[in-house]
């Protein structure tokens, strides 16, 4: 999962919300600053993650303890498994809209 650790890790940080601001914030500054491969690797990467079939529990230890993501999806409500849900699809339509992307 080494594009999830360096995408998450480095953007996520422990002082992300100092930072950026705000999630929408990450987001736009990974799809500015990350190279294609890197954003699709994470999404297969995403993908992988939800097939596992693991419970929430495991989840928050992968994304912190072992890719050093400090986004907390439960104080906006959401699951860590719906929020790379919609990590997923946030890249997905960045991806779509970026030039030379074929879509």
């Amino acid at each position: 999962m080494k594009s999830l650790e360096q995408i998450l890790g480095c953007y996520f940080h422990q002082d992300w919300l100092d930072e950026f601001g705000s999630y929408d914030s990450v987001i736009r500054s990974i799809i500015e600053s990350e190279p294609v491969e890197k954003i699709e690797s994470g999404m297969e990467e995403i993908d992988y993650l939800l097939a596992s079939d693991w419970g929430e529990g495991q989840l928050k230890v992968i994304l912190i303890d072992q890719l050093g993501c400090y986004f907390d999806p439960a104080a906006d409500g959401m699951t860590y498994e719906f929020w790379l849900k919609k990590l997923h699809t946030d890249f997905a339509q960045a991806h779509r809209l970026a030039p030379g992307s074929g879509k």
